[in-house]
């Protein structure tokens, strides 16, 4: 209703799709010790420094291999599989060792397994999908871009490499096996983090869980603008008759188009008598719109030695994935990164037997640039809430200054790399609550680190998040300590979009914020880990950009305790 701006809708919601009797599996991956090293003061590897030292700890084996080890079994089996993964190198790696696994044991049914993500040429992308529903293909691991939308034939088993970021989702791809009345079987193999343990611990959470709402944001005015152009080219816009389906948004939005040549006009009519009509340069403009995300730039990929386009990355990923010297995979294969040329957008790879991976070195900046979003986030369910949280717009800026080299095997660093590029900048959305100097100097007279307690804290309500709002860990993100940053760190609890223009989740989380901040605290007392440093269940996060580092728990207790305080009283 809130997306069309219509009085009244007809809801369809029965399933009368045909599906048989469906098995679902909760899979745990079990406790083991395994080594661990520590680095010195200064920074330097354990492995090779003199004061660093190993130890030994309790952790789950890695559910990236256990999942790989499921998918090669229901393979063996002759069972057609949907590995779901959620992001697309947990794809890339899973492809990678489960052909491992079936080189060792079913080396004929290594070439019956593939890749299916975002950033693949359209023409791979139809071809996968052809050999999958003919039955040439049994197993894909795939993120969500084969969730829904396109027939794959029938379906035996769907494997869940964590969860996806909402019950609806889950279902969703639990949905895709077992629809042609036959039996059939979900297993979701979980991650060490604190959402996925806590459905492992209370799985009637998960299977009782009604649905979510789809909470949409039709006010984003970088949204509507998009939408407009696409509704324009099918059928020209008047802002007298439009402007009950496209909200008050609709003449501004117009205008900007229009100074951005995407949209014209006969001048010489009235204005309220006007047709816009899209003149801009696509032939059709929904070609370049990004459903995920607002971004239009994009960086080419391809095999130097076959002279082959591999892959269109994102702008805002290429400088993570595809730098010079990268370490990059594409159905499973491993290539190095040779060149990247800036001003063509072009990566220029070949393909190499590596036994290791990169990860960049980085900084990223989150700029407050003043003035309330302005747009409101509507959340119906959520009745008006008092709080100091602010919803934002913000910069954010990565600066990059190298890369490390890290061992497949044991995930060691072993080579450090300078690394020349531009910065990356982009206007996104924040929402972030101030932290008092009166918390601050409670915690540092306790010699805690307020660095680490507002990074640990951070981590906290990020990892709340998804029990209140529908996103992926992809979705949103903190802001993290550096450990080689001693710059000044803002005294706030801050988490933002990290697209391009923003998604609206950071304005979403904003009368919820005190509730997130309740729940980010029981997180931290009911978890009974010792260390400062936390364990997955609590501070920690799988997709920090600075790796954990830098973590005090017993500082964010002190601090969210202190916010909440401050949230009560607030006017």
């Amino acid at each position: 209703m809130e997306l069309a701006n219509l009085p009244a809708i007809e809801l369809i919601q029965n399933d009368g799709s045909p599906s048989g009797p469906k098995t679902f599996v909760l899979w745990n991956p079990p406790v083991c010790l395994r080594t661990v090293s520590k680095r010195n003061k200064k920074g330097t590897n354990a492995i090779n420094s003199t004061d660093g030292y190993r130890s030994m700890v309790a952790g789950r084996s890695s559910p990236m291999v256990e999942v790989s080890y499921i998918f090669a079994e229901m393979v063996q089996h002759g069972l057609r599989c949907i590995a779901f993964c959620k992001t697309r190198k947990l794809c890339e790696l899973v492809l990678s060792y489960t052909r491992e696994i079936l080189q060792e044991s079913a080396p004929h049914l290594v070439d019956v397994i593939c890749a299916y993500r975002a950033g693949y040429v359209a023409e791979d992308r139809r071809r996968i999908e052809h050999d999958f529903f003919s039955g040439k293909m049994c197993g894909i691991a795939a993120t969500n871009a084969l969730e829904l939308g396109i027939d794959v034939g029938h379906i035996d088993v769907t494997l869940h490499l964590g969860f996806p970021g909402s019950i609806a989702s889950l279902w969703q791809q639990a949905g895709r096996s077992g629809r042609r009345g036959n039996p059939s079987i979900a297993i979701y193999v979980a991650f060490g983090g604190p959402l996925d343990q806590y459905f492992m611990k209370l799985p009637n959470k998960l299977f009782q869980s009604p649905v979510e709402c789809c909470h949409i944001d039709a006010n984003n005015p970088q949204v509507l603008e998009q939408h407009l152009a696409c509704a324009a080219f099918e059928h020209p816009l008047s802002l007298h008759h439009d402007k009950k389906y496209f909200g008050p948004g609709l003449e501004g939005a117009v205008m900007t188009l229009k100074d951005k040549g995407y949209l014209g006009t006969d001048v010489s009519r009235d204005c309220s008598a006007r047709i816009w009509s899209y003149i801009g340069p696509e032939k059709v403009p929904s070609n370049a719109v990004n459903v995920r995300a607002i971004e239009t730039g994009r960086y080419q990929v391809i095999d130097k030695q076959k002279n082959e386009l591999l892959e269109e990355v994102e702008e805002s990923r290429a400088f993570f994935q595809v730098y010079e010297g990268a370490v990059y995979m594409n159905q499973g294969k491993t290539y190095l990164v040779k060149e990247m040329d800036l001003s063509s957008k072009i990566a220029w790879c070949q393909e190499a037997d590596l036994k290791y991976y990169t990860k960049t070195r980085d900084l990223t900046d989150i700029h407050i640039t003043g003035g309330n979003i302005a747009y409101p986030a509507r959340n119906l369910n959520v009745p008006f809430a008092r709080t100091t949280a602010r919803a934002q717009v913000c910069r954010v800026t990565t600066t990059w200054f190298g890369f490390r080299r890290l061992w497949k095997k044991s995930n060691q660093v072993f080579d450090t790399v300078e690394l020349s590029l531009p910065n990356y900048s982009y206007e996104s959305q924040a929402v972030w609550v101030p932290v008092s100097v009166m918390i601050k100097k409670t915690v540092e007279a306790l010699n805690y680190s307020f660095r680490g307690g507002l990074h640990a804290a951070c981590h906290a309500v990020l990892n709340v998040v998804p029990l209140f709002v529908i996103c992926n860990t992809s979705d949103i993100a903190s802001e993290c300590v550096n450990p080689n940053d001693s710059r000044y760190v803002p005294e706030r609890i801050l988490l933002y979009d990290p697209r391009p223009g923003g998604t609206g989740i950071a304005a979403q989380m904003q009368p919820l914020f005190t509730e997130l901040l309740t729940a980010a605290l029981e997180l931290l007392t009911s978890c009974h880990c010792s260390g400062d440093a936390g364990c997955p269940n609590c501070i920690q996060n799988i997709i920090c950009e600075e790796y954990n580092e830098i973590l005090h728990k017993d500082a964010a207790i002190i601090i969210l305790k202190g916010v909440i305080q401050a949230e009560q009283v607030c006017p």
